[in-house]
């Protein structure tokens, strides 16, 4: 079995060869070039998954592939922000949103999804995962519900910045003021551990703002820990279970369960989110 760590530096390394965009002539260059043109558009580790920055509105794009209805994108941002390179949807960028915005460039999926493993270092539920709530299995699909301190650190951000000699700092710039407080929602610490992803909505609003705010910032919520602290298992299948319903033991183990996994450098933050088949604990049903 190979160590975690060894595990992170292959996958970092190679999710490192996966962000450099092929060669292209001026002509097809010219026509990628799009704008970011949403007050917020999430930049996401790959279509429609984890959050790992924000570009802003009036920020150049470089469009590189598409996947449905994602676009992956390489940003340059007139402001700071943890990672330029990510998937974001369509209708956030100004060419490529119209008919036809996007001929001529490339149909490319799945080829991101190890990214994360270059940007979280415990989330709060693992991929594919289930919880047992009142005797019964049910999907897990959002955040844990938390507290943030009252502080104005505590005030999240758009955005974050990385640094290799020291701790990633929140970018004050960037803050979200006005959002309730009362609702947000935890999803991962970055890799170092220093800066936690939450979600917060506007009063009223039935969405969430996705944003960062360091992990000192991050309370229990009417539970022990900020994670997902009840029995939780991932799953190598989650075809047609839904969210919302239950489901028995039985069915959780016909669809390959192992137990969640604490992360080992983050414990406190809650799970690795997709550790490799070898190290994954025996399904706990």
């Amino acid at each position: 079995m190979r160590p975690l760590r060894a595990i992170v530096l292959t996958a970092a390394l190679a999710a490192v060869t996966i962000t450099a965009a092929p060669a292209v002539s001026a002509a097809t260059a010219a026509a990628r070039a799009d704008t970011i043109k949403t007050d917020r558009a999430t930049v996401r580790d790959a279509p429609a998954r984890l959050v790992l920055a924000n570009a802003r509105d009036g920020d150049p794009a470089e469009v590189q592939a598409y996947c449905g209805e994602w676009v992956r994108v390489n940003v340059s941002p007139r402001h700071a922000m943890s990672t330029p390179i990510g998937w974001v949807l369509r209708g956030h960028l100004t060419n490529a949103s119209k008919p036809g915005g996007l001929d001529g460039v490339p149909e490319r999926s799945g080829e991101d999804e190890i990214r994360w493993r270059d940007w979280v270092g415990a989330i709060n539920a693992p991929f594919r995962s289930l919880r047992k709530v009142d005797g019964q299995w049910r999907r897990i699909t959002f955040g844990t519900g938390v507290h943030l301190a009252q502080t104005p650190d505590c005030v999240p951000s758009l955005n974050y910045t990385r640094n290799s000699s020291a701790p990633d700092v929140v970018d004050p710039a960037q803050r979200v003021p006005g959002l309730d407080m009362a609702k947000v929602s935890y999803r991962y610490v970055t890799t170092d551990g220093s800066i936690a992803l939450v979600s917060a909505p506007p009063p009223g609003a039935d969405y969430g703002v996705w944003g960062f705010v360091p992990s000192s910032c991050v309370q229990p919520k009417n539970r022990e820990h900020v994670y997902f602290d009840e029995p939780v298992v991932q799953l190598e299948n989650l075809s047609g279970l839904e969210g919302g319903t239950g489901y028995p033991d039985s069915e959780i183990r016909s669809r390959g369960c192992t137990a969640a996994l604490l992360s080992p450098g983050h414990p406190r933050f809650g799970y690795w989110p997709d550790p490799q088949p070898g190290n994954r604990p025996p399904c706990p049903v």
